[in-house]
């Protein structure tokens, strides 16, 4: 900003400069003709008499200024010529150049002559320039009328001589100007722009560094700037408490997540374990010669297998496979989700978009797609009877998965916390498979959405390929 208060300095300067010099030629040229007026109507009354009286030594005298005839002049000087009524010349002050009694018609200003001549009817003095010189036409009149024509030019090129002398002076005078100007205005305009630079560096900083380690010792004075750096540090207050209070926020949502799962295994663990105590208790209570041993160790051993499933569930791995996702792993989960009993209740539309293997683990693929059409089969089953779409498609570097059904829509409630454990809202539902499958899509590196209305409920699941995998499938299909 200080360079750009200096080039704004220089080029006001450079303008008004500009401005002065074509005003102050204007004035030259205007000053000149009024001088060479002024001067012609002088010698006018001395020159008619001269005229009329034939006295050209009196003409000669008047015109000449006292200057030595002999004496060698200088073509840029100035010039006056008598014309008499005939349009020769009468008198001048460079004899050698305009002999006398000689006629005009034979020099370059014989044209300019008869132009100012038509211009100076009735008297009027006319007024011209060429070569680079000032010229004034003034009629000599008398009583007898028009007796000759006094001819007068300024000196050569003094417009732009006194102008080139005016413009110097004046350069120097603003170079000077500007010699005091320019580190007043640096100085100034970096005094009023290091605030605003310290508190960009502090805006910039927000998103790089942490709220409360950042630091920013900005300007806080009372003018605007100082009223923007208060408003700054408030504002830095303000993102403080909110960050802050957002942590507390999400540290209560992570204790009451903590709390919900622990109840959740708590109660799917407890539900076993009770039936395995009341099935030893029983084992105990019998006489030994009543007690079925095979028929108790089955029960704690299908409890014991029921929790481990729970463990398992929520201990979710994705374990790395070499064999890759084929259209006909697809094609299986649609065969097994016809043979689901709510299929029968439900118009299934399955949208196979696959032609070739993916780098993705089949397994994983396979679950997911099961997980999610199972879901929705059952969610348009317990509405009566409707439908579900299932797409799965390549899209660039991306498998999607998409599964809709057009049953009841989800409460806003209930898809804030869809994909955490244990959270079902569907009778007899263990709320694990939507848990499952989300952890499957994250590691996976993907990410899953669901979005449900008035229209149904739709669950997007997009898995990245592999890298150079894309390639390669580009490369095979040509």
């Amino acid at each position: 900003m200080p360079l750009s208060l200096v080039a704004v300095s220089m080029a006001t300067s450079f303008f008004v400069f500009m401005a002065i010099g074509v005003q102050s030629a204007v004035n030259l040229r205007a000053d000149l003709q009024r001088s060479l007026v002024s001067e012609a109507r002088a010698l006018s009354a001395i020159v008619t008499e001269a005229v009329r009286h034939d006295d050209v030594w009196t003409a000669y005298t008047a015109v000449n200024g006292g200057r030595y005839s002999g004496i060698e002049y200088d073509e840029r000087e100035s010039f006056r010529v008598v014309l008499d009524q005939y349009g020769r010349i009468f008198a001048s002050d460079r004899p050698r150049q305009f002999p006398l009694a000689a006629a005009l018609d034979d020099t370059p200003l014989a044209w300019l002559l008869a132009d100012m001549t038509l211009q100076a009817r009735g008297g009027a003095v006319s007024h011209a320039e060429w070569d680079g010189r000032q010229f004034v036409l003034l009629p000599l009149l008398s009583e007898d009328g028009q007796v000759g024509t006094l001819l007068m030019a300024g000196p050569k090129d003094a417009v732009r001589i006194r102008l080139l002398a005016l413009l110097k002076q004046g350069l120097l005078v603003m170079i000077g100007l500007l010699a005091v100007i320019v580190p007043l205005g640096w100085a100034w305009g970096s005094r009023l722009v290091a605030p605003l630079v310290q508190l960009a560096q502090c805006m910039r900083r927000i998103s790089q560094d942490r709220i409360e380690d950042l630091e920013c010792p900005v300007y806080t004075g009372g003018d605007e700037i100082g009223q923007l750096g208060q408003g700054f540090r408030s504002m830095l207050e303000e993102l403080r408490a909110k960050q802050e209070l957002e942590r507390q926020m999400l540290a209560q949502d992570r204790l009451a997540a903590i709390g919900r799962i622990a109840g959740g295994v708590a109660h799917e663990i407890n539900n076993p374990l009770t039936g395995m105590l009341v099935a030893i208790d029983s084992y105990r209570q019998q006489p030994a010669s009543a007690r079925n041993h095979d028929k108790t160790l089955g029960l704690i051993e299908r409890g014991l297998r029921q929790i481990q499933e729970t463990v398992s569930a929520l201990l979710v791995e994705c374990r790395v496979e070499r064999r890759d996702c084929t259209p006909d792993d697809i094609d299986d989960i649609e065969r097994l989700l016809q043979a689901n009993e709510a299929a029968r209740r439900v118009a299934l539309s399955w949208h196979n978009g696959l032609q070739a293997p993916l780098p993705l683990p089949a397994n994983a693929v396979r679950q997911i797609l099961l997980n999610l059409g199972l879901n929705a089969l059952q969610a348009a089953a317990g509405s009566g009877g409707g439908s579900v779409r299932v797409d799965i498609e390549q899209s660039g570097r991306d498998l999607i998965l998409a599964v809709s059904n057009d049953g009841e829509p989800i409460p806003q409630s209930q898809l804030e916390h869809i994909f955490e454990p244990f959270h079902t809202g569907r009778p007899g539902g263990t709320g694990l498979g939507l848990w499952i499958t989300y952890q499957i899509v994250v590691q996976l590196g993907g990410e899953i959405e669901v979005s449900s209305d008035d229209q149904g409920t739709c669950f997007r699941a997009v898995l990245p390929l592999e890298e150079g995998a894309v390639a390669e499938l580009a490369e095979g299909r040509r």
